[in-house]
């Protein structure tokens, strides 16, 4: 087995484990602990797909069969024609809140992560786009603790700070006491 293979086939794993259940909710319970950071500064240089490459083979493919038939984000029905799948952590926030200082390998792992990974309607994620909790929260609120833990363990997989006004409202989400 090759590298890459086994590197896919822990990709596959984790998708499947991360995904399987979107609607566990973490209310009353901790958030990863992440660094704040005074606020979210861009830095300039972000180039999504040279930054971030592409996807690498398999994984848009296991997401889109680890979904459910529901968009996580809205509660409505995934339309599989025209569904998208979504960084929970931006990848030109990850870029500006430290992943410009990653290798090219690091950031296309990020990119490919699982964890970070879910299928939403495109309507969405184009609402979405490259905000963070403070800015933007999935209009299902049974699932806005679950999105907002996913967002935190990412950030503090990677060891990415999250400006101080949306751990805030992360916690928030999440009906706990703000810090």
């Amino acid at each position: 087995m090759t590298t890459f293979t086994r590197l896919l086939a822990v990709f596959t794993f984790l998708l499947l484990l991360y995904t399987a259940i979107p609607y566990i909710t973490t209310s009353g319970t901790n958030l990863a602990p992440v660094e704040p950071v005074p606020q979210r500064v861009r830095i300039i240089g972000y180039d999504r797909d040279q930054m971030f490459g592409t996807w690498l083979p398999g994984v848009r493919e296991s997401v889109v069969e680890a979904s459910g038939a529901t968009d996580p984000y809205s509660g409505e029905p995934l339309d599989l024609s025209t569904a998208e799948v979504d960084h929970i952590l931006p990848l030109s926030a990850a870029w500006d809140l430290g992943a410009h200082r990653w290798t090219a390998l690091e950031r296309i792992e990020f990119a490919n992560d699982p964890a970070n990974l879910v299928l939403v309607n495109r309507a969405e994620n184009q609402q979405k786009s490259d905000q963070l909790p403070s800015q933007w929260l999935p209009t299902n609120r049974s699932v806005r603790c679950w999105y907002v833990g996913r967002l935190f363990d990412v950030a503090a997989a990677y060891e990415l700070p999250l400006p101080e006004q949306d751990i805030r409202a992360g916690r928030r989400s999440c009906g706990l006491a703000i810090l």
